[in-house]
């Protein structure tokens, strides 16, 4: 039976994440005597690289009024502290809608643009970087780096484990083969340090992290309460939809073990002139983030999550038709899926089936099999008529507004209404001047759907 590569790869990401992270515990106190030796030079070299990397790749969003205000955070939250030796601060935002942040051991820290359209104010921000600084004062990220040979040994033990699994020896050796090479050839942010980063280290370490950044927002005079709360949002959006892939903020360790220890903390912690912390304060700093999220989520089947974000935006600024339209977008591309899971979706039962049909079907054939039952017809329909609704209320407001045209017309595509569908295509060209990628992108829908809307001459018999 041929092997799905993805899910090979996940099943030995979690075999090195059992066996790798917990050789690190008990290694907190050594970073109190941590002395910067000649050990350490290639983790700082690889983490200057991995940085180089991402913005080469273009994966840093870069937007100076939300650059300047995640700065503005992660200053207050480091307070009067001296950063470590070999260490600059720095704050950035990566493209990704996986609900992640982490600290590279050079400082700087990333924050993804999932995670800032999941969170609701500035105090839950601060209360993430707070968490992540810590990481580099406590010099994890080295400190991972200090155990490689055990990690090596414990790869080992993978793979002697995969060889004994029934089926299993290229199952698990293969993809795991990738990680002993990293590591032993010393690429860039080599592999045990690259897994800890990105989805968390051991236990102790993510304690004293949460710890941590509980005392840093303090310090900053954030409530101590907004990381508990953090904690109950990230717990709600994991049930949104399957992610083939979760990061270290959605799962590591579990999230309400997480947020009793920061309750906890909070009930004995106050503070008596919290910052302010207005959600609409917040969305308007953020608003670039969470607005290429919500297109992100809607070109990788997370349509929920995009309606999710797009609500949350439409609902604090209801007269901004830029958010109106992603909300029409979300609405058209939910199709025939209701807009949050049902019982039977969140049972295991159904938990698996959507894993199941996430890795076997495309969006396509996943909706073609929604519409075959009475409730997917229904949602289909109800999802499309609130879409349409949506866009037919931002032209209403303003004629000129070219993007309520655009989804107008994918919509009436989607309906095989091809002649309403070339008009709204053919308003959008004559609203957008010059030569962009989506102004020919909808030139050619529109050449499409005209002959589709064409008459057809009569059949010869």
């Amino acid at each position: 039976m041929r092997k799905n590569p993805i899910a090979v790869a996940l099943f030995a990401f979690f075999l090195i994440c059992f066996f790798l992270l917990p050789i690190a515990q008990g290694e907190d106190n050594a970073a109190a005597q941590f002395k910067f030796t000649k050990i350490d030079t290639q983790v700082l070299d690889d983490a200057n690289e991995f940085d180089r990397l991402l913005e080469k790749k273009g994966l840093v969003l870069h937007n100076p009024e939300l650059d300047a205000y995640l700065d503005s955070i992660g200053r207050r939250v480091i307070g009067s502290r001296t950063a470590p030796e070999q260490v600059e601060f720095r704050f950035r935002v990566l493209r990704d809608s996986m609900v992640n942040a982490f600290a590279l051991p050079n400082g700087t820290i990333y924050v993804t643009t999932g995670l800032l359209s999941l969170l609701e104010n500035e105090a839950q921000l601060a209360a993430v970087l707070g968490h992540e600084t810590t990481h580099v004062f406590a010099r994890h990220g080295y400190l991972e780096n200090r155990s490689a040979r055990k990690k090596i040994l414990a790869i080992n033990i993978i793979q002697g484990v995969a060889s004994v699994v029934p089926g299993g020896g290229a199952y698990v050796s293969e993809a795991t083969q990738a990680f002993c090479v990293a590591i032993q050839l010393g690429a860039a942010l080599s592999s045990e340090v690259l897994v800890a980063t990105i989805y968390g280290y051991s236990r102790e370490m993510e304690r004293e992290a949460d710890s941590g950044g509980l005392a840093s927002i303090v310090s900053a005079n954030y409530d101590p309460h907004a990381m508990a709360r953090s904690f109950d949002l990230m717990d709600e959006d994991i049930k949104l939809e399957f992610e083939p892939l979760q990061g270290f903020y959605h799962d590591h360790p579990k999230l309400t073990e997480r947020r009793t220890s920061a309750l906890d903390f909070a009930s004995t912690h106050s503070v008596s002139e919290p910052r302010s912390a207005s959600e609409k304060e917040y969305l308007e700093k953020v608003s670039p983030a969470i607005c290429y999220n919500i297109e992100t989520d809607m070109n990788n089947r997370r349509a929920r999550t995009a309606l999710a974000r797009a609500t949350r935006l439409t609902a604090v600024f209801p007269d901004e038709p830029k958010y109106q339209v992603l909300l029409g977008d979300a609405y058209r591309l939910l199709g025939a899926r209701i807009k949050v899971p049902s019982e039977d979706e969140l049972s295991r039962h159904g938990q698996a089936e959507d894993r199941k049909e996430y890795f076997k079907l495309t969006e396509a054939e996943l909706q073609k099999r929604l519409l075959q039952k009475p409730e997917g017809q229904t949602a289909l329909h109800d999802n499309l008529e609130k879409a349409e609704t949506i866009y037919l209320s931002v032209i209403q407001h303003d004629h000129s507004y070219a993007a309520a045209h655009r989804g107008l017309g994918f919509l009436y595509e989607q309906q095989a209404k091809y002649a309403e569908a070339a008009g709204e295509y053919r308003r959008y060209v004559e609203l957008v001047a010059g030569t962009s990628i989506d102004r020919v992108r909808i030139e050619r829908r529109l050449a499409a759907v005209e002959k589709l809307a064409a008459p057809q001459p009569p059949q010869a018999h």
